[in-house]
């Protein structure tokens, strides 16, 4: 079987799934996954990742982990965000951003001050978390400022404790690299995600930032905790 583009045949796959996200995959779909990890070394996710042990890493994303980087954000979409945005907008939702973006991530930060994590052991994808510096119009005025951009873990995989280590690690790479605080923003109706990040020693600023994709127009509300 000729494979074009691996990162796309994986993600075909998981998205052929469809919602909710599944936790198993039927024999024909695992046979192909397993072949493009064995072909490519491609990272998978669930359900094709199998479940996360009890000692299940954090570790530093490498280039091989952007296919399953999107899947996961792709799969948690279609899971955890129906009821909080519109069916349409989930039903026709594309990859976004795309592996390809992971990838370049994960091989060349922006700065040395960015970080990227995944929650699985090599060859494996159960979550992750991508941060940084906040926002450069921000940056000037507050330089001190880190800012947990994402963190998602698949639905499968969720209330196993991979959340809050990929948090704590997010939170430890921010402090090394200098940050006094950071910040996060959370749908303003995701009231699930909300008390995760309160659960965590995070604080509601009280600061709601309007958002306008086009399709689809949402408050994302900010949280921020001390780092110090």
């Amino acid at each position: 079987m000729v494979v074009a583009d691996p990162a796309s045949e994986l993600l075909d796959l998981v998205r052929s799934l469809g919602d909710p996200a599944p936790a198993e995959a039927p024999p024909a779909a695992r046979a192909r996954a397993e072949m493009v990890r064995r072909r490519f070394g491609l990272a998978l996710p669930p359900p094709f990742a199998g479940p996360p042990g009890p000692g299940e890493p954090i570790r530093r994303a490498t280039a091989f982990d952007g296919a399953a980087i999107a899947s996961v954000k792709w799969r948690c979409f279609g899971t955890d965000y129906r009821g909080v945005f519109p069916d349409a907008f989930i039903d026709d939702r594309d990859v976004v951003p795309p592996a390809s973006y992971w990838t370049g991530r994960a091989m060349v930060p922006p700065s040395r001050r960015h970080g990227l994590f995944v929650w699985g052991r090599p060859g494996t994808v159960h979550g992750y978390l991508d941060c940084g510096p906040t926002d450069p119009s921000d940056r000037a005025e507050r330089p001190e400022v880190g800012e947990v951009f994402e963190l998602y873990v698949d639905p499968v995989s969720q209330g196993r404790g991979g959340g809050r280590a990929l948090l704590a690690a997010g939170e430890a790479f921010l402090t090394e690299a200098g940050f006094v605080e950071a910040e996060l923003s959370v749908v303003d109706a995701n009231h699930t995600g909300q008390a995760f990040y309160r659960a965590a020693g995070w604080t509601d600023t009280g600061r709601v930032v309007a958002v306008d994709l086009g399709v689809v127009a949402f408050g994302e509300r900010r949280f921020a905790r001390s780092l110090r």
